[in-house]
């Protein structure tokens, strides 16, 4: 989803960058403002000081999409009446390998004022994983470092999360040939490499931590990363999400994922949910899947 800000330029790069890699296609959605759209939607998605006329939009939409499509397949369409009911559409109804991409422009917001965040309304509203992408991160390659995080209770993923395992996969293989040379040096970075790439996290904040091996059992539940090697590790940290963000910062991961509890945490408890605070304050991209 495009509204043709600096955000919505680095988010569409990024789903650009990753689309080559996998071999995916682009569709560009821009909300119009016209007298369609509805006060809901203008709360949500984020329109210019001095709304674009449709044939405005239209034009500068079609441009993006001529310049995505000289580098991967692109298709673009501009949503106005009943925008919601539009913009659900084509991923609900659709195949079950939709990611929504969208840019966040301002990581550092309080939660608060981000209740009329597209991403949070997204999440809530949408059945599709949701690729976030905020301005303070420039794609500089494919995500290859990835924490997981798990919370530890069930889960169950909608069909139209099915692809994400395999997207995982891809992005986390490696054809380079693991080399080691008579050099001592050597043996360290040979070890660098053979760490998986995938990190399943959990972070607690009672005084005791869990067993690895329960850890381990959540993040294979998933079913995410089951056939893929990953590292498991729990942190104690006084504050759920300030402990992932932490630990993914630690860890050096390039890309955050986990399942989004939109539905067990549901109406204003959602914006005090690790879901909402992650999706609001990451600064490296953010995939979340929903609960079915």
């Amino acid at each position: 989803m495009t509204d043709f800000s600096g955000a919505a330029a680095n988010a569409l790069h990024y789903a650009v960058v990753l689309a080559q890699y996998v071999g995916a296609r682009i569709q560009l959605w821009h909300i119009a403002a016209d007298a369609g759209i509805g006060a809901v939607a203008t709360a949500y998605f984020s329109l210019p000081a001095q709304p674009l006329t449709p044939a405005q939009a239209l034009q500068l939409l079609t441009q993006q999409s001529r310049q995505v499509n000289r580098l991967v397949p692109c298709q673009a369409a501009l949503i106005s009446a009943a925008a919601l009911h539009d913009l659900a559409a084509p991923a609900g109804g659709g195949p079950a390998h939709h990611v929504l991409v969208v840019g966040n422009s301002r990581p550092i917001k309080s939660v608060s004022s981000a209740e009329t965040s597209t991403a949070l309304h997204l999440i809530r509203t949408m059945r599709h994983p949701l690729l976030v992408v905020p301005l303070t991160y420039r794609v500089g390659g494919i995500p290859r470092r990835i924490v997981l995080d798990t919370d530890h209770r069930a889960v169950r993923v909608p069909v139209t999360a099915e692809t994400i395992a395999a997207l995982l996969a891809r992005l986390t293989a490696s054809p380079r040939p693991l080399t080691l040379t008579h050099l001592p040096a050597d043996v360290d970075h040979l070890l660098q490499q053979v760490i998986p790439a995938i990190l399943g996290l959990h972070v607690y904040t009672g005084e005791k931590a869990p067993e690895l091996r329960e850890t381990a059992h959540q993040i294979r539940q998933t079913g995410l990363v089951s056939d893929l090697a990953h590292t498991v590790a729990t942190v104690r940290h006084s504050s759920v999400e300030e402990g992932i963000r932490h630990a993914a910062m630690r860890h050096g991961a390039e890309l955050l994922v986990f399942i989004a509890r939109q539905r067990t945490c549901a109406g204003p408890r959602f914006l005090r949910s690790v879901t909402a605070g992650l999706l609001a304050h990451s600064r490296i991209p953010v995939l979340a899947v929903p609960e079915a």
